[in-house]
């Protein structure tokens, strides 16, 4: 039977943290036309082509705890049938491949909605789509259960990949013969899809992991690339990135440049010629402002108007096509400015009329306070204050309706979503007779095991240390807490530099040329962490109280650098996106190396470059208005999945397998 079997228990959570026969599953609710609801991709497939099932998931896989939750998941299996009629060499009772996104830091309906390579290959290779939402989501987590204790602690990255490898044996119990899976993730999702193929290769017979920012942890950063993030977001400001260079030339020194202007004639006079909703106090404000934006609009500067980055972090409002571009419309034109020194080694002096402004590396000197009203309107800054802001209003005012600038909350709004970036054995379905019914046993102190396994290293923060009370949550988590939790838990903060020369930001965000990524991580010491406090006032329990700084957790579970023995990942990074700086490579490789780069000694794990891609860009739908790089990449994709899944076939039970006609591979490249 080629459909998947339904699930038809209604869905009743008991209000209570240890159980674990009560746990009722949803019946599963679809719709059979193609609809999208996000902004320009009307007629492709959605959440309303999903059948959604929640399935019982352990709280803790590696405990004693016996508690569940309702994890979401959803399916397309109208696609899904035998392995021979979509051209693999298999025997007559393979089923299909199973696709398989790893959700990540949102409501895997986004996900759903815009991962166009799988609908698109799943279709042509037969394949079974499933999309699953990640713990602690708002639809999938276990936050309201009021005497589960320590509940925040058990939001990890090994906790996730086993809730994933759980769902996969629940359906390969479909068929006899087993069914290949290839997972699929962006950003932490594609942190999520490489590490499930290095943890659990058994389980997982290749990855694509678009965009997926593993390498840049305190012990795998390394100062050459450290940086890397800020020089893939001044990219997109050149003519590399198609916009142009003389963007980027006047953006490295406007900083500086409007630093300069701290006076209160200065200020006066910026807040009233750039429409500011208030009073200018200090001009950081607008700098801040204003920096602050590039990063997000290099995430979303894809060739078509899209809403993918907003809907997470803004105001939900589409980005035009090409953002950076057109942020650099008025930023492309010759304002005067006359440099000498060198801007690569942060060196230089700039004049604008009567303004100067000297800077040597994080040292500056202006005399901007000295000037008078008429000479700043003669020196051209406000020209270039006006570039700037409309550059940065691309993102702030995505929705048009803005009518004055308000740096405070746009700022404050900024800093939130930073904040979010910065702190990722199943049952089928109960028998009927056991529905309704309520189990609660084991001991409410239950620890989970840390380290989960005999051989891992030991856990940088003891999660069992001193007594708490249990969690007392009331609400909805917001969307991306996955990520928030997961990086307070699990110590994954990335570290990063701007600023030094090769970028368009300015001052360094490190002390002196002669840093070290020592410099910029700080001491060898636990120190408190930022994210315990927040998560108490909340009720939700069991965060650690300090963090590590440079924590090798990380590292040691997942290989750090050491991943060139693992076969079947495609790393791909946009060369526009910010993430790309903290993507994988071989040694030697990088951002603005070859399109397809060896990582692995047989070319089975490669890392995919794609010169004009943003975030994730591959993964998306397919599209007329595509750089070349995109579709040359989801090429490389699909060739390498049908060799995956074709492998896992062949080692199933080579007499039975059936081989393709001659000619007929030709149909299903």
């Amino acid at each position: 039977m080629w459909l998947l079997i339904s699930l038809i228990a209604p869905l009743v959570w008991p209000a209570t943290c240890v159980h674990t026969a009560a746990l009722h599953l949803h019946h599963p609710r679809s719709s059979g036309v193609w609809r999208q609801e996000r902004h320009g991709n009307h007629g492709k497939p959605s959440t309303l082509n999903c059948t959604w099932y929640a399935v019982r998931q352990r709280v803790d896989h590696f405990g004693t705890l016996e508690a569940l939750f309702p994890q979401w998941y959803c399916v397309y299996d109208k696609w899904w049938k035998p392995a021979l009629q979509s051209g693999f060499n298999a025997s007559t009772t393979s089923p299909g491949p199973i696709f398989f996104y790893t959700g990540n830091e949102s409501p895997v309906g986004e996900y759903v909605n815009n991962t166009g390579l799988m609908w698109e290959l799943g279709e042509r290779m037969g394949a079974l789509l499933v999309f699953a939402e990640h713990r602690c989501e708002p639809d999938s987590n276990f936050f309201q259960w009021m005497e589960c204790p320590r509940c925040v602690s058990y939001c990890t990255t090994a906790q996730a990949l086993q809730d994933y490898a759980d769902i996969m044996a629940l359906l390969r119990k479909r068929h006899s013969q087993r069914a290949p899976v290839v997972v699929f993730g962006g950003s932490y999702g594609g942190m999520l899809a490489g590490w499930m193929r290095m943890k659990y290769p058994e389980v997982v017979d290749g990855a694509i992991a678009a965009s997926a920012p593993i390498w840049q942890l305190s012990t795998t950063v390394t100062r050459q690339t450290v940086d890397w993030p800020a020089v893939a977001i001044s990219r997109g400001v050149s003519s590399a990135g198609g916009s142009s260079d003389q963007c980027l030339a006047n953006l490295q020194v406007a900083w500086a440049l409007l630093r300069g202007l701290e006076s209160s004639v200065a200020l006066r006079l910026l807040s009233r010629h750039l429409n500011t909703c208030t009073q200018l106090q200090e001009i950081e404000s607008l700098i801040s402002w204003a920096t602050a934006s590039f990063f997000l609009l290099a995430e979303g500067n894809y060739p078509y108007p899209s809403s993918y980055i907003t809907y997470a972090v803004g105001s939900g409002s589409p980005l035009p096509a090409w953002p950076m571009k057109v942020a650099c419309k008025g930023l492309s034109r010759d304002f005067g400015i006359d440099v000498s020194g060198s801007r690569k080694e942060v060196n230089y002096t700039a004049r604008m009329g009567a303004l100067q402004v000297t800077v040597d590396w994080a040292s500056w000197w202006s005399n901007g306070d000295e000037l008078t009203e008429e000479q700043l309107m003669a020196s051209g800054i406000l020209d270039l204050a006006t570039a700037v802001t409309e550059a940065a209003g691309v993102w702030y005012n995505a929705s048009g309706d803005q009518r004055c600038w308000n740096l405070t909350n746009a700022q404050s709004n900024i800093a939130r979503s930073n904040m979010a970036r910065k702190e990722h054995q199943l049952t089928d379905s109960l028998p009927h007779a056991d529905r309704g019914s309520i189990i609660s046993r084991g001991p409410r102190d239950t620890c989970s095991a840390c380290p989960p396994c005999s051989t891992c290293p030991a856990c940088p923060v003891s999660r069992c240390a001193g007594s708490e009370p249990p969690c007392n949550f009331t609400g909805q988590v917001p969307k991306t807490f996955a990520w928030d939790s997961v990086v307070c838990n699990d110590d994954l903060s990335q570290v990063s530099a701007q600023g030094l020369g090769r970028d368009l930001y300015w001052p360094p965000s490190v002390a002196d040329r002669n840093f070290s990524i020592a410099s910029i991580v700080g001491p060898h010491k636990l120190v408190p962490a930022t994210c315990t406090d927040r998560f108490n006032s909340m009720g939700l329990r069991g965060a650690p109280t300090t963090t590590d700084p440079w924590s090798g957790w990380m590292t040691a579970y997942y290989g750090g650098r050491n991943i060139s023995q693992h076969r079947n990942i495609v790393w791909s990074n946009g060369a526009l996106d910010p993430w790309s700086g903290m993507g994988v490579y071989p040694e030697g490789g990088g951002p603005d190396g070859p399109f397809i780069q060896n990582i692995s000694e047989d070319g089975s794990q490669i890392a995919l470059v794609l010169n004009l891609g943003a975030h994730h860009l591959d993964l998306m739908f397919s599209d007329s208005r595509d750089p070349p790089c995109a579709p040359a990449a989801r090429k490389v994709e699909s060739q390498m999945i049908r060799q995956w899944c074709q492998e896992a076939y062949s080692r199933q039970d080579p007499a039975s397998l059936h081989p393709v006609r001659k000619g007929q591979e030709a149909l299903f490249a």
